[in-house]
């Protein structure tokens, strides 16, 4: 399995620091974990097409992890005689998303459903298994959600060739929701550092048992070398590696 972090930064974009978006190759094929802007540009830019996507999974409905799903969709259907044997299923975590989606393509003078772009609403647990890689949502209270209603935000669990890798998306000002047990034995796991202050997160990573940490949806404090410097040695405990991502940032595991 292969990593690759489009965009680091969090909710806006900052010099050398895209919206959200980390590419997954495993198995031959590709998918999107989060769809943050310009993603479909860097794609593109990495020699790719949207048309060669698999999955794309998102965690939430901030603009920062959606904002370049529009054009995404549009561009594998535009490019799909390329790669006429491979199925997009976009998975969002809200049903409104969905009908939101296809309004927004319908005003822009597209179809309202794509026929090898299938877009689909997902409930915790199990929302995706091709047979290569499996995905599965875990919810966080970033977005607070009513009593007994749905989530609407989620940490997501890939699942492909014998290895487990987490991602937390964005999480709770507490910290509270972290999914630790989800992220136990996992081969990595990228949480975000932006929505909590960092010691109340230390001690949960120093009882984490995971192959790495990586830090992405990187907060402004911890984009410079400073910040970075300063956030492993408050991490120098955590019984694996620690490390933060950036745009561009590769893991083979």
């Amino acid at each position: 399995m292969r990593i690759v972090t489009l965009g680091t930064s969090h909710g806006d974009p900052t010099p050398g620091h895209y919206c959200t978006s980390v590419l997954i190759q495993a198995g031959g094929r590709h998918y999107l974990l989060d769809a943050g802007e310009p993603a479909n540009a860097t794609l593109v830019s990495m020699g790719m097409r949207a048309s060669m996507l698999y999955g794309i999974f998102v965690t939430h409905m901030h603009i920062d992890h959606t904002g370049g799903l529009p054009v995404l969709c549009e561009q594998a259907e535009k490019y799909r005689g390329r790669f006429p044997e491979v199925e997009l299923k976009v998975l969002l975590p809200e049903d409104a998303a969905v009908a939101a989606l296809a309004s927004w393509r319908m005003a822009n003078h597209t179809s309202r459903f794509l026929p090898s772009v299938s877009v689909a609403a997902y409930c915790p647990g199990m929302i995706y298994d091709d047979g290569l890689l499996s995905a599965e949502a875990i919810p966080t209270r970033h977005i607070p959600h009513p009593e007994g209603s749905p989530a609407f935000s989620h940490a997501i669990k890939i699942s492909a060739e014998g290895k487990n890798v987490l991602f937390t998306g964005d999480l709770a000002a507490d910290f509270g929701d972290f999914p630790l047990g989800a992220a136990q034995g996992c081969a990595a796991v990228f949480s975000e550092i932006t929505h909590y202050h960092l010691d109340k997160a230390v001690p949960v990573f120093e009882q984490l048992q995971a192959g790495r940490l990586v830090f992405y949806h990187i907060h402004n404090p911890w984009q410079t070398p400073e910040g970075q410097a300063k956030a492993l040695d408050m991490c120098a405990k955590a019984p694996m590696p620690v490390q933060f991502a950036f745009d561009g940032f590769e893991l083979e595991l």
